[in-house]
């Protein structure tokens, strides 16, 4: 019975020490994953997805107008996203929004309270790129969250989406939060979907900044894409 009573106690304080958080799966692979694409991969989602908050800040760190800060960070980010694509990848075919902006948006479930939304071929069509190539793999990047101090289940925990963000003047971390598709083109369903998140000290804000926290985020989604496959 002691062994018993001091078994709970245990358990009882590691849960106020961890502060009993809610652990997450942020990836979900399909059966038949079983080859991540290490040569050549076709990329959307660079038009539209990438987002800004705080833009105010944003904005006063890098002096550049509140009207215009989100179109900057947003064509500032892709070519980074995409520079660093081009530096794992022999061959990346971009392939614009508007081919992928007019399929259904699915919804993907990742964890029991986590889901993920973006645009999604039907099944059956297989898509081309502007010279009539089909390639077998299309990273879909449905969205890019640049912020500070951001935690990704306050934006796909259903539970929590809600909450409204308090207001802060400083911050500690800048942060990048990716949501993703690996799309089987050939056989039209998602090889891959994962949510990932990547912080990094944030001392002085600077595009230099912003440059190496896209870079780690486009090397975090290929090391997971290897680590994936089933």
């Amino acid at each position: 019975m002691k062994a018993i009573l001091h078994f709970a106690i245990c358990i009882f304080t590691m849960c106020i020490l961890c502060g009993c958080s809610q652990a997450y799966r942020w990836s979900q692979s399909h059966p038949s994953y079983n080859k991540a694409p290490t040569d050549s991969i076709a990329v959307t989602g660079l038009d539209e997805a990438f987002v800004v908050t705080r833009s105010s800040w944003f904005a006063k760190k890098l002096e550049i107008s509140k009207d215009s800060i989100q179109t900057f960070t947003s064509n500032y980010c892709s070519k980074a996203f995409l520079d660093e694509l081009k530096k794992s990848y022999k061959s990346v075919t971009v392939l614009p929004d508007a081919v992928f902006s007019h399929f259904p948006e699915e919804s993907q479930k990742l964890d029991t309270r986590i889901f993920m939304k973006g645009h999604l071929p039907e099944q059956g069509i297989v898509v081309k790129d502007s010279s009539g190539n089909a390639p077998p793999y299309i990273l879909i990047i449905h969205e890019f969250i640049l912020g500070t101090d951001l935690q990704r289940e306050n934006f796909y925990d259903y539970a929590l989406i809600h909450n409204e963000a308090p207001e802060k003047k400083t911050s500690q971390n800048l942060s990048a939060i990716v949501s993703y598709t690996l799309w089987d083109n050939e056989k039209q369903r998602p090889l891959y979907s994962a949510v990932n998140q990547v912080d990094q000290p944030n001392v002085k804000l600077t595009l230099a900044d912003i440059s190496r926290i896209v870079a780690s985020s486009v090397q975090q989604l290929k090391q997971n894409l290897t680590a994936g496959v089933k």
